[in-house]
């Protein structure tokens, strides 16, 4: 499999509602499409996953546009055997970059080999559990119902303060008893005891987890923290920022869950090493959202499937949860909680080029 050409096209999608975090609000989302045309004619794609800024990550779209902009020429007229295998080729990219190429290196390998990522990686289930987040906004309440009555299997809450996340908590288990719930505080709170006393209130309300609740914290300070609960589980998130940073976490036994990026870890390979670590560890990896597009949750899913049986509800959303457009023609459903994996060859969906064209914000840029 040759790399004949490589074409990197700067988009920007419309979110349907603006996506308020303790990071800030994301009203529009920037990404990188990369096609990589294979000299037998078969493309494969992928997406830079990196922010608009580096308030949640390091990298950010301008930073991971230079570095392709270095690197991608290189690529050019090489072979690849196999993706995890090339993908070692790839240390000069960071995260957001490497994720981006690999990415579209296993959706060509698919489509060269006629199959699907689910049959390269061994993956038997037909179908994922998934989640819906809600971010922070006035009508939260109303948002969490919608969601919880469109039958995702868990709805994850973004809140900046204890006390709104408690009473969230609380609405949403009064309401629906047997609803799964998360919480995501994004690292706004400081790990002190009024915060751990917060955080024992809404273990007792039902919260089933709670992504990175505070800053400032270090991995024992984490177990520490983690030490203090009987069934509530803090997974890692922010403090993840590559595989050597999973393994330092499980070194120390640092949370009970581990939020898992493949944009953010540097890609499928990665990830997947991240998986087994976890599950060997006897903790729970699960599948952690990055406003993907339809190209990006269509890898999640896969992904989701690896994650331990049966999968965590991973973070992936249906096609009409986030974006007034997407950048593929399927549309992504739930049916009884469930989201189906693809299964036509490579990552499974079709690049809708008419939306890549309305969605196309520069000039794009074409190695060859």
């Amino acid at each position: 499999m040759k790399i004949e050409q490589i074409t990197v096209w700067p988009l920007q999608l419309t979110l349907r509602t603006p996506f308020m975090t303790a990071h800030g609000t994301t009203s529009l989302r920037p990404l990188q499409l990369i096609e990589l045309k294979m000299a037998s004619g078969d493309c494969g794609y992928g997406e830079v996953q990196a922010f608009a800024d580096q308030a949640y990550a390091k990298q950010d779209q301008r930073s991971a546009r230079q570095e392709l902009a270095k690197v991608l020429p290189r690529l050019v007229g090489q072979t690849v055997n196999q993706p995890d295998e090339f993908q070692k080729g790839l240390n000069g990219l960071t995260a957001f970059a490497k994720a981006a190429v690999e990415m579209a290196l296993w959706d060509a390998y698919g489509k060269v080999k006629q199959q699907s990522l689910a049959q390269l990686l061994a993956v038997s289930q037909l179908s994922v559990p998934v989640s819906a987040a809600i971010g922070i906004q006035t009508q939260q309440v109303r948002a969490l119902n919608q969601v919880i009555r469109q039958g995702y299997q868990r709805v994850k809450i973004k809140a900046v303060d204890p006390q709104t996340a408690l009473t969230l908590i609380k609405a949403v288990k009064q309401h629906f008893p047997n609803q799964m719930v998360s919480l995501d505080a994004n690292a706004a709170w400081s790990n002190q005891p009024a915060t751990v006393s917060w955080l024992r209130a809404m273990e007792k309300a039902g919260l089933a987890l709670i992504e990175e609740p505070v800053h400032d914290t270090t991995l024992h300070e984490f177990h520490q923290l983690q030490g203090q609960f009987q069934q509530l589980k803090i997974s890692l998130d922010e403090s993840l920022t590559n595989l050597r940073t999973v393994e330092k976490a499980l070194q120390v036994d640092a949370a009970a869950a581990y939020t898992l990026k493949q944009g953010k870890l540097g890609g499928v390979t990665d990830t997947l090493k991240a998986i087994t670590a976890i599950l060997q560890a006897n903790r729970l990896p699960f599948i952690g959202g990055m406003l993907a597009s339809g190209l990006g949750r269509s890898l999640d899913l896969v992904l989701a499937a690896k994650a331990g049986y049966p999968p965590f509800p991973a973070d992936i959303g249906a096609s009409d949860h986030y974006f007034e457009k997407d950048i593929i023609k399927e549309r992504l459903t739930i049916h009884d909680g469930r989201m189906n994996l693809p299964t036509e060859p490579g990552l499974g969906v079709t690049i809708d080029w008419t939306n890549v064209a309305n969605l196309q914000v520069g000039p794009s840029s074409t190695f060859s």
